[in-house]
């Protein structure tokens, strides 16, 4: 696939120059999905990178669905019939007044979207399933989304309390694997109760469970 790469796009902060923004052609995912992306760059010395991802339908009309993919350490973009699952940057404040791209776990179901943050959902199934506090998982980890036959594996990090003594603290690898099935359902349920919020950067709306 050709969104194996080694860098975060997102995290690259460069200064951009005056040359018109340069867009590629649409490249598709996976044949037949309608599902590509489309690279944006900017700047003359200093250039700046930035990847979106599309729907395109059987007449050629195409949506965008998220501005911001982070393209991460492995396959970022995974698809099963009309159903895309990916990593998208979405921007937030953080502490020390910076805003930033944080990743998300975001779904699409063509044709008309919209665009779905799965995230706090997957990740509440694998506390459930593996008695881990929500509290402990490091929301901002994902690397890789790998399918594995009828499934979807997900890789990020969690938080150990008191393995080295009282007060340490250790991160560790864990991953979940979930059916397309139950992303399916995820999708409908967040559907039905999300709200809609907009990504500030992009403006592309989405749907949220708060």
């Amino acid at each position: 696939m050709n969104t194996r790469i080694i860098l975060c796009v997102l995290a690259t902060s460069l200064i951009v120059g005056c040359e018109p923004e340069k867009t590629s052609d649409f490249k598709p995912i996976e044949n037949g999905s309608g599902f590509g992306y489309i690279t944006r760059v900017r700047g003359i010395i200093h250039k700046s990178l930035s990847v979106g991802l599309f729907y395109q339908d059987a007449d050629g009309k195409r949506t965008r669905v998220w501005r911001n993919l982070c393209l991460v350490w492995g396959d970022n973009i995974q698809v099963t019939n009309n159903i895309a699952v990916f990593v998208g940057g979405k921007a937030e404040l953080y502490q020390d007044g910076v805003e930033r791209f944080r990743e998300r776990l975001i779904a699409y179901e063509a044709p008309a979207g919209p665009p779905v943050d799965i995230t706090d959902q997957v990740l509440q199934k694998y506390c459930a399933e593996n008695g881990v506090e929500f509290t402990n998982i490091i929301k901002d980890s994902f690397v890789s989304l790998t399918k594995t036959n009828d499934a979807l594996q997900i890789p990020f990090c969690i938080m150990r309390w008191g393995e080295r003594g009282p007060d340490t603290c250790m991160s560790h690898d864990a991953f979940i694997t979930v059916s397309w099935g139950d992303i399916e359902s995820i999708i409908q349920d967040v559907k039905k109760t999300g709200m809609l919020h907009k990504e500030k950067r992009s403006g592309v709306e989405y749907l949220q469970k708060d």
